[in-house]
C-alpha cells in the first residue's frame, strides 16, 4: 500500500504517514565560517528538567551550559525509547479503510490497537497525535500500564505541528488581514507552552522550507522544542537541510523521529517506534521526558533495534564529558584546551557510516567519518572552535539499503539510519534565532501586575484565586525536577505575601489544583496520579487548612471510581462544606460527579442522564459512542443553591469522532470536525437538595461550545459564558457568548456575544462577581498588537449587555485567568529572556477594582 497524503481541510496536503522518528541537531550561528572541529565547551543537561533562565550565563572558567544543570558534571540518566507521531481513527484520515475512500469506510485502526502495537514494539512512551483533535484522550481505550502515554495531538490546518504534553486541544485560528502568514502558527507556540506542552514542526518538508525555495515564511516562528528529520512519509533528507539552515541561523531545537502511523496494513514497515525518537530524561515519567525534549536531548535511530548513536563534549579537557546532543554550551573565548574532546558512541553500528558533521553542515561535507567494524564502538576527535561565536556538532549514521523515507531519493548510496541533535556551541552568549521575519516588539507597558510565585526557567501555571475578607488566596501547579506540585501562597491585606507551602506534600504528579476560603478555612483541591502513570489513574484530592493557609493536613482522597478523575472545581455550601466537581470515566464515558463533603455520603453522576453511550461493533473501530462530559465549573447562590456546568458532545452524531461516517451506500457527510460540543448544567435546589438532569446552556448546533464559566450575582441571576468556533478545526477565531439564568439554572436565555472581535481569539473565559456586585469576565486574547495573548475584561450589565473589552496585561503571553472578588490571576511567560528554549511561565496577580 502507498503512504496516502492526507488533506487537513485548507487546500492543502500533508503526509498522512510519517513512519520514522529521528534525531537532529541545530545550527547555530553568525556567519559561519569554515568551523572545524571545535566547540565550545558544553555543560551537559543531565537529562534533568530544563533550568535554563534564559540567559547565556557568560563562562567563569572556561564554560557554561544554558540548559542543563550540575554545571561541570556528567549529565545522570537514562534513555528512554519511543514515538512523537502516531495516529489512529481518531483522525479522520487515521486508518487505511476512511483514507483512501475519502472516510466513506468504517475504520480499522482502534485507540487500543494502536497503543498495542506500541507496547508489543517495547516502547517506554508514545502520544496519539491525531490531526486537530484531543478526543482520543477522552477515548474509553486510551490506557496503558506497560508504556507511558503522553498527551498529544498533531496540531493546526498549515503548517502541521505535533504538541505534546498539552491538557486541552490547540485552537487554530485565522490571521487578521494583513498580517504575516505565520502569525497564527506563532500564537500557537505560545499557547501550548503555556500549557506546559512541547511544540515540534512535523515534517517540515511540507510546511516549512523546499528544496527548490528554501524556508518560506513558516520557517520564522521562533520557539520549536524539536523538529521532525525522520519521517518516512517524507524526505528525511529534505528535513535535515531545513533543519540545518535553521541551526545556522540561530535557532535551537533538538530532533525528531515520526513513524506518523496511519495504517496497520503497514505495521510491518511503519509501526509505532519506525523509526524511534529516544529521550535522555532524569525521571520516568510524563514530565521527565517533556523535560528531555525542552532540551533537545534526543536521538533517532530506524527502529528500536538501532543503530543507536550519542554525541558528547568535553570542552575543558578534565575527562568529563560534561555535555551531550541537545545542550548549549557557551565559552568565554575561543581558546578551548588542548584536551577538548567530542565522543560518538554507536551501537549496532557495524556495515554503517558514521558522520560528524560541524555547522555549517552538510554543505561542507563531515569533518570525520567512521565505519565501525563491530558491533558498539567509541569515536574520539579533537575539539577545536573555529571561525564562528556560534556553532554545533552532530552526527548522522547511513547504510545502504530501502529509501529513509517514502519521497527520498531511493538511489542514494546511504540513507539516513540515526542522526542526533546537534551540542551548540556559542562564545560569549548564547545564539539569538535571525529569522527571515522578525515578530513584532514586544509590549514593554507596565501593568502593575504583581509576581505571586514560579522561578525563572520552570513553569508555574493554572492557577485559582479566592479573595476573602481582605486576604487573597492563591495556588498554582509547579513544575520542578520532573515533578508537578500544588503550591498555595497568599497576599494578606497589606500586600505581603507569604512563604509558598506545597499542599500536595511529596507527589510528583500533582495537577490543576482550586481554592475557597472562609474565615481561617481554606481548601484546596486537585487531581493526583500518586506517582503512578502506568496507566494514568488520577483520582481527586482535597486538603484542608483551619490557619488561614499557614499549614495543611494530608489531603482526603474524594473520588471513589477505578477510571480516570480529572479537572476538579470547588465551592462551598454553607461557607462550611465543600462542594467538588470532577470529570471521571470509571463508567466508560467521561461524566461529571459532585459530592458536598460532610453531606452527601457519596458522589452523584450528574451527566449521566439523557446520555447514550455504545462500545460500537468490532467492524468499525469508529462506531463506539462515549460522549463526554468535561470541564465542570460551579456557581452558589445564598451558600445553599448551585448550579454545576460543563461541556459535553451527546448531541455530536458521533461523539468523540471528526468526520463522519455516512450510513452504507451513501456519500460522506463531512461531519463535525471539532465535535458539536455545547454547554450543559445541572441544578441542586436548596429546598430538596437532590440534583436535577441536564439542561441545555448552549443550544445552537452549528457551533463548538467549549470551556463555561459560571458565576451567579446578588439578585440570584446565574450568568454563564463560554468559547465558540465554528465546526472547523482550523483557520477559523473562537469567540465568546453567555447567556443568563433568573430561575435558578433551570433555563436559560438565548446566547449574547461578549466583546466580540472577529480577527482574533478569544478563549477560557471566567467570571465572578466584582466587591460592588457587578459581573465580570476575564479571558486571554489575541488582538493586541504585537501578537502576543493577554488577558482583557468585560462587564455585565443587566440592563445594556456586555461591556466593550479593556486590555487587562501588556507583556508578555499572559493566559489562563482566574478571577474572584475583583482579582485576576494569570500565567505569564514575560519573565522569560529568550524568544526559544526558555521555559519560564509564572503566575501573576492584578486587581481590577
Amino acid at each position: 500500500m502507498e503512504t496516502p497524503r492526507e488533506s487537513d481541510g485548507s487546500g492543502r496536503t500533508a503526509e498522512s504517514s510519517d513512519l520514522t522518528r529521528r534525531r537532529f541537531v541545530v545550527a547555530a550561528g553568525a556567519a559561519v565560517a569554515a568551523v572545524g572541529i571545535g566547540a565550545g565547551t558544553a555543560d551537559a543537561a543531565t537529562g534533568s528538567a530544563v533550568k535554563a533562565t534564559g540567559t547565556a550565563k557568560a563562562a567563569t572558567a572556561a564554560t557554561g551550559v544554558v540548559n542543563g544543570s550540575d554545571a561541570g558534571k556528567a549529565p545522570k540518566g537514562k534513555w528512554l525509547a519511543g514515538d512523537t507521531h502516531v495516529h489512529d481513527d481518531h483522525s479522520s484520515d487515521g486508518s487505511g479503510p476512511r483514507q483512501t475512500s475519502h472516510q466513506t469506510l468504517p475504520g480499522n485502526l482502534p485507540v487500543g490497537d494502536q497503543i498495542g502495537q506500541g507496547e508489543s514494539a517495547g516502547l517506554d512512551f508514545m502520544p496519539l497525535t491525531d490531526h486537530r483533535t484531543y478526543d482520543q484522550v477522552w477515548d474509553p481505550q486510551w490506557k496503558s500500564s506497560k508504556l507511558l502515554l503522553l498527551p498529544g495531538e498533531e496540531a493546526n490546518g498549515s503548517p502541521h505541528a505535533i504538541v505534546l504534553g498539552n491538557v486541552d486541544v490547540i485552537v487554530d485560528g485565522a490571521n487578521p488581514p494583513g498580517s504575516a502568514s505565520f502569525r497564527h502558527v506563532q500564537q500557537s507556540v505560545w499557547d501550548a507552552h503555556a500549557q506546559g506542552a512541547v511544540w515540534s514542526q512535523a515534517h517540515p518538508d511540507d510546511g516549512e522550507y523546499t528544496r527548490a525555495d528554501g524556508p518560506n515564511d513558516n520557517a520564522s516562528v521562533q520557539g520549536a522544542n524539536l523538529v521532525e528529520v525522520l519521517n518516512v512519509a517524507s524526505d528525511p533528507d529534505v528535513e535535515v537541510e531545513y533543519a540545518e539552515n535553521r541551526w545556522n541561523a540561530g535557532f535551537r531545537f533538538g530532533v525528531a523521529a515520526a513513524s506518523d502511523c496511519h495504517f496497520r496494513e503497514l505495521w510491518d514497515v511503519d509501526s509505532p517506534g519506525e523509526p524511534t525518537t529516544h529521550v535522555y530524561v532524569a525521571d520516568r515519567s510524563v514530565l521527565g521526558i517533556l523535560d528531555g525534549f525542552r532540551s533537545g536531548r534526543t536521538t533517532l535511530s530506524q527502529s528500536t533495534a538501532g543503530p543507536f548513536v550519542t554525541i558528547e563534549a568535553d570542552v575543558d579537557g578534565d575527562g568529563v564529558f560534561e555535555a551531550m546532543g541537545g545542550d548549549e554550551v557557551v565559552v568565554a573565548d575561543r581558546k578551548l584546551s588542548k584536551k577538548a574532546t567530542l565522543r560518538v558512541k554507536v551501537k549496532d553500528g557495524k556495515g554503517t557510516s558514521v558522520l560528524v558533521y560541524a555547522a555549517p553542515g552538510r554543505s561542507a561535507g563531515p569533518f570525520a567519518t567512521f565505519r565501525p567494524q563491530r558491533a558498539n564502538e567509541t569515536f574520539e576527535i579533537p575539539l577545536v572552535l573555529k571561525g564562528t561565536d556560534h556553532g554545533w556538532y552532530r552526527v548522522e549514521v547511513r547504510s545502504p539499503g530501502s529509501a529513509s523515507g517514502s519521497e527520498a531519493d531511493p538511489n542514494l548510496p546511504d540513507q539516513l539510519r540515526a542522526a542526533t541533535s546537534p551540542i551548540f556551541v556559542s562564545v560569549g552568549a548564547p545564539a539569538d534565532p535571525r529569522p527571515e521575519i522578525a515578530l513584532p516588539a514586544a509590549d514593554t507597558t507596565d501593568d502593575q501586575a504583581t509576581l505571586i510565585t514560579g522561578d525563572l526557567g520552570t513553569f508555574t501555571g493554572f492557577s485559582d484565586v479566592a479573595v476573602v475578607g481582605g486576604v487573597t488566596h492563591v495556588v498554582a501547579e509547579l513544575h520542578e525536577k520532573q515533578a508537578s506540585k500544588v503550591v498555595y501562597r497568599r497576599l494578606n491585606a497589606k500586600g505581603r505575601l507569604t512563604k509558598s507551602v506545597t499542599v500536595s506534600g511529596r507527589s510528583a504528579t500533582a495537577r490543576f489544583p482550586r481554592v475557597v476560603a472562609t474565615g481561617d478555612d481554606v481548601w484546596v483541591v486537585w487531581q493526583d496520579e500518586q506517582g503512578k502513570e502506568q496507566p494514568h489513574r488520577p483520582v481527586v484530592l482535597l486538603a484542608h487548612s483551619a490557619d488561614g493557609g499557614d499549614s495543611f493536613k494530608a489531603p482526603d482522597k474524594i473520588s471513589k471510581g477505578k477510571g480516570r478523575a480529572i479537572n476538579p472545581a470547588l465551592a462551598l455550601i454553607e461557607d462550611k462544606h465543600p462542594l467538588v466537581a470532577w470529570s471521571d470515566n470509571s463508567q466508560g464515558a467521561f461524566d461529571v460527579y459532585a459530592q458536598i463533603i460532610g453531606v452527601d455520603k457519596a458522589a452523584v453522576n450528574l451527566s449521566t442522564a439523557g446520555k447514550a453511550t455504545s462500545p460500537g461493533v468490532p467492524a468499525d473501530a469508529r462506531s463506539p459512542r462515549y460522549p463526554a462530559s468535561l470541564f465542570p465549573v460551579i456557581a452558589v447562590q445564598d451558600g445553599k443553591h448551585a448550579v454545576i456546568s460543563w461541556q459535553d458532545d451527546r448531541y455530536d452524531p458521533d461523539p468523540l469522532w471528526t468526520g463522519h461516517t455516512p450510513p452504507a451506500g451513501q456519500p460522506a457527510s463531512g461531519g463535525t470536525d471539532p465535535d458539536n460540543w455545547q454547554v450543559l448544567a445541572s441544578v441542586r435546589k436548596a429546598q430538596n437538595r437532590t440534583w436535577g438532569n441536564p439542561v441545555q446552556v448552549s443550544k445552537v448546533t452549528d457551533r463548538a461550545d467549549r470551556h463555561p464559566g459560571l458565576t451567579v450575582d446578588a439578585d440570584g441571576t446565574f450568568v454563564a459564558i463560554w468559547q465558540s468556533g465554528a465546526l472547523q478545526s482550523s483557520g477559523a477565531n473562537l469567540a465568546l457568548r453567555a447567556a443568563r439564568s433568573t430561575d435558578g439554572g433551570t433555563t436559560w436565555t438565548a446566547f449574547e456575544q461578549v466583546a466580540p472581535a472577529p480577527d482574533a481569539m478569544s478563549q477560557l473565559a471566567k467570571l465572578a462577581v466584582d466587591p460592588d456586585g457587578t459581573v465580570r469576565a476575564v479571558w486571554y486574547d489575541s488582538r493586541s498588537a504585537d501578537w502576543r495573548w493577554k488577558i482583557f475584561t468585560a462587564t455585565l450589565d443587566p440592563k445594556t449587555g456586555w461591556t466593550p473589552a479593556t486590555q487587562v496585561s501588556h507583556q508578555g503571553n499572559n493566559t489562563w485567568p482566574a478571577l474572584h472578588q475583583g482579582v485576576v490571576v494569570f500565567t505569564s511567560d514575560r519573565g522569560a529572556t529568550r524568544t526559544q528554549r526558555d521555559a519560564t511561565q509564572q503566575v501573576f496577580l492584578t486587581k481590577l477594582v
